[in-house]
């Protein structure tokens, strides 16, 4: 019953979290998911201590090799490029993997033609374990997005549960088409973190999706049980006339 009411509260409103797996077999079509480069898989190049333990558990509590699934789709038959950041890998930290895995699904999205989503289930940040390796993400894949939209390229980002650090304040920052589910929390920095450097404590909605709209961060709310039909609108109404299906 939960999953049939896409984890929204009938009586407020309100949109508890949902595993990564009912946005995968709700919002596209089905039988239209085909995932790529599988192969390539997390890593700890900087011999973090314990790290490599704990990379492991994530590849058998998840049965994925790293924390981006990227893959082919289609939404009410239009033919779509899919980065995925999902909570249940490593809290949706970006590492070396992760990167690699969204550049190469951007520039598919760049030769295909074909609308690029970034769906963010959650994102911790940055892996800070992988240090210098995982900072490099952040322009590696915003130069990629960059050279995709200039080519003419549909770029979303839509925001879900808690989405914070570098992937917000750079790759996923700079999408000009940016939305958030209800209830989502988004920001640079979390509420932990600002208390722990500014001994400040912040208000319990300053990083609500509410307030990231009216600071001008996102372009919109959306309700998850109309996640699918806003999308569909989103491919139809915006982008590029370069577009595949333009």
């Amino acid at each position: 019953m939960y999953g049939e009411f896409a984890g929204v509260c009938e009586s407020c409103g309100h949109h508890f979290p949902l595993e990564y797996q009912w946005y995968l077999e709700n919002i596209f079509d089905e039988g239209s998911l085909r995932f790529f480069n599988t192969q390539i898989v997390a890593g700890n190049p900087l011999e973090y201590t314990g790290f490599a333990d704990r990379l492991r558990a994530a590849r058998e509590k998840t049965g994925y090799p790293a924390g981006n699934l990227t893959f082919h789709a289609k939404v009410n038959g239009i033919q779509i490029i899919v980065a995925m950041l999902f909570a249940d890998f490593r809290n949706g930290t970006v590492g070396a993997a992760e990167g690699e895995k969204f550049v190469l699904a951007c520039d598919l999205a760049k030769r295909k033609k074909r609308p690029f989503l970034a769906y963010i289930h959650t994102t911790g940040g940055i892996r800070i374990q992988e240090g210098t390796f995982g900072v490099t993400q952040m322009p590696k894949c915003t130069m990629a997005v960059r050279e995709y939209i200039d080519a003419g390229g549909l770029y979303i980002v839509v925001y879900d549960n808690n989405s914070y650090a570098g992937p917000v304040a750079s790759f996923l920052g700079c999408s000009p088409y940016q939305f958030a589910i209800r209830s989502s929390r988004i920001g640079f920095a979390g509420p932990q973190v600002i208390r722990e450097t500014t001994g400040i404590e912040i208000a319990p909605d300053y990083h609500s999706a509410r307030n990231a709209l009216k600071r001008g961060h996102i372009q919109g709310i959306w309700d998850r049980r109309e996640f699918r039909r806003h999308l569909h609108k989103a491919l139809m109404t915006m982008g590029s006339p370069s577009l595949y299906y333009r």
